[in-house]
């Protein structure tokens, strides 16, 4: 009788407890909303060409946006980032009426007082909020900056000793340093590079350079003692810049003799 009454009570409050549970469930709210959808981005021009002695980065962006049976979009944003993925500012698109598809949003964008003009490609990225908050998918585009009246960089004052005499044992640093002057802006200066040939001719290879400041650019190698009679001699350096146009100075030609240890 007593297992009997216990089974009872087991019974009574297992049920209690999922009676509450469910009365729980029944309260709670769990709306769900659509995210709004992105479409048909369009930009005028495909490509922004401009010059750095006026630069400007100015062009026309429009997108469609639907609800998606969500609630009304709060706003259509687009972002601008340059070649070194720097963003560039971000700016609203206003409506401009409805389509087949969805709200149009439309901006024209417009960037000056460009303190040093970066040629490349920029990153264009578009999303939507709606008023609840939750964020459309994301359209990218690629929008190329050109400067159609680029000038090449100019390489001068190679900074090297005229000789150099090889240590009879371990290594000595050897610096070499160039200047090289963009007249579309120091950021327009892609590379520099050094071009090094031993006495005979032979090729050695071609080395970065780096920035030191005050458009001039250096290497540093370490200079070891040799036996064979060919490594002395004067080698030669041909140094030279790249625009981020891809187009070349001339070439700035150098040289240094090397000498045997006394």
């Amino acid at each position: 009788m007593l297992k009997r009454i216990s089974s009872i009570t087991v019974f009574i409050f297992l049920a209690l407890f999922i009676y509450s549970c469910e009365k729980k469930n029944d309260s709670v709210i769990d709306p769900s909303y659509d995210s709004p959808v992105l479409m048909n981005l369009v930009k005028v021009p495909d490509t922004v060409k401009t010059t750095s002695g006026s630069p400007e980065i100015r062009f026309y962006i429009s997108v469609v946006a639907n609800e998606n049976n969500g609630v009304p979009i709060k706003s259509v944003n687009c972002s601008l980032s340059d070649p070194f993925n720097n963003n560039m500012g971000k700016f609203s698109l206003n409506y401009d009426g409805d389509t087949a598809t969805g709200k149009k949003y439309t901006g024209i964008i417009n960037i000056g007082s460009i303190s040093c003009l970066l040629v490349g490609s920029y990153s264009i990225q578009v999303i939507a909020e709606n008023e609840k908050g939750l964020s459309s998918n994301m359209l990218s585009s690629i929008l190329p900056v050109v400067n159609t009246a680029n000038q090449a960089p100019v390489m001068s004052n190679p900074v090297h000793p005229d000789s150099v005499i090889r240590p009879l044992s371990g290594s000595i640093d050897l610096t070499l340093s160039v200047k090289a002057v963009d007249a579309d802006g120091i950021c327009d200066i892609a590379f520099v590079y050094m071009d090094f040939y031993r006495p005979s001719g032979s090729f050695l290879g071609r080395y970065p350079m780096s920035p030191a400041g005050n458009n001039v650019y250096s290497y540093t190698n370490q200079v070891t003692y040799a036996q064979p009679d060919s490594l002395y001699g004067y080698y030669k350096f041909n140094f030279f810049a790249i625009d981020r146009s891809d187009v070349f100075s001339t070439i700035l030609k150098d040289s240094i003799k090397f000498v045997r240890p006394n």
